[in-house]
């Protein structure tokens, strides 16, 4: 396995910022969050500021949220406004990225608006999902990922209404988080008993592709009793674990999907969002009932993650070494980022 600096060193997590994340798709939304014109939604996913806007024409655009004259954040939060205005010194852009207005700049030789016009970065609707780049040119998920696409476009997700969300502040490297997901379900017998009962773990296995993996299980042939819910309805024929590098899995089980986006928050801290999609109509018990379900494994998870980045940070740790029946994904994720590493080093 990696060593244990993978998941302490500022370096490596200074060098992941760059090479790794600032070259991938985020999830920082979903469909139907922006439905009217002036409709804008703003965050920051390491050290890029990004916005979200529904222009006049009803087209959603994504921008890099800093003001071209001194780089402000523009806009914070969500809300609709006619105009992006920077709260600095008021250059204000439309609801397309153009610089209408430089309030007071004076005469300035050379200057260009479309030059001082907001940059746009990469949106892709991916099923429900509202996804951004840094790069406008990157190749869309569905390129990057077609294995899970295809797969998941006949599953039907793109029909799945948002119905839910919870977060979780982790004292862990995101890596960390990450790895606990790839195992394969080597940790679930043990740690997830009530995911367990509604899991066949003698189906379960893993299929690694390019850039992304899947763990595939099918349902529990019998009904555990000391569940309150009934499995089948739940877990439908079986699930569909997939994971898309580097930090976002899609969860595809019965009637329901839940996405879990890994934000890295410092070396040693990650927050994971969860949101959670149901088909339109939906009894909300249900719903209710899943979500739940969903936190007594988070919290499990949560517990367990914290605890490995502790045991990380020993002086008599460095390294483990991987179950070759059951983590076929960590090796998969662990290639990825050594030869994201490798490139950042050489250039």
């Amino acid at each position: 396995m990696p060593p244990s600096t993978w998941y302490t060193s500022s370096d490596i997590y200074d060098i992941e910022r760059t090479e790794v994340f600032h070259r991938s798709w985020q999830p920082i939304a979903h469909v139907g969050q922006l439905p009217n014109p002036g409709d804008y939604l703003a965050g920051c996913f390491m050290d890029i500021p990004w916005l979200l806007a529904r222009g006049e024409d009803g087209q959603l655009r994504a921008f890099h949220n800093t003001c071209r004259h001194k780089g402000a954040v523009i806009l914070e939060g969500a809300g609709n406004a006619k105009t992006l205005v920077c709260p600095f010194h008021a250059w204000e852009y439309s609801l397309e990225g153009r610089l209408k207005k430089a309030p007071m700049i004076g005469a300035i030789r050379d200057f260009s608006r479309k030059a001082m016009s907001l940059p746009s970065m990469g949106l892709a609707q991916w099923g429900p999902l509202l996804m951004v780049h840094p790069d406008p040119a990157a190749p869309p998920p569905s390129a990057l990922f077609p294995e899970l696409d295809r797969a998941l476009a006949d599953s039907g997700w793109d029909t799945l209404l948002h119905a839910a969300q919870g977060r979780y502040i982790i004292d862990c490297n995101w890596k960390v988080f990450v790895d606990n997901y790839l195992d394969g379900g080597y940790h679930i017998a043990h740690m997830h008993p009530s995911l367990n009962a509604q899991l066949d773990m003698s189906s379960y296995k893993t299929v690694p592709f390019q850039r992304s993996s899947v763990q595939l299980s099918a349902t529990a042939q019998t009904q555990n009793e000391a569940l309150d819910f009934d499995v089948a309805e739940r877990m439908g024929s079986g699930a569909i674990y997939g994971w898309l590098y580097p930090n976002l899995t899609i969860n595809r089980y019965g009637p329901g999907m839940d996405t879990n986006w890994v934000i890295p928050r410092g070396p040693g801290r990650c927050e994971v969002v969860f949101d959670f999609f149901f088909p339109p109509g939906t009894d909300p018990e249900f719903i209710t009932a899943s979500v739940r379900q969903s936190d007594i494994t988070q919290k499990e998870d949560v517990v367990i993650s914290a605890s490995v980045q502790k045991g990380l940070q020993s002086p008599s740790y460095d390294r483990g070494r991987y179950s070759p029946r059951w983590e076929i994904g960590e090796l998969h994720f662990h290639r990825l980022l050594h030869a994201d590493y490798t490139t950042a080093l050489q250039r």
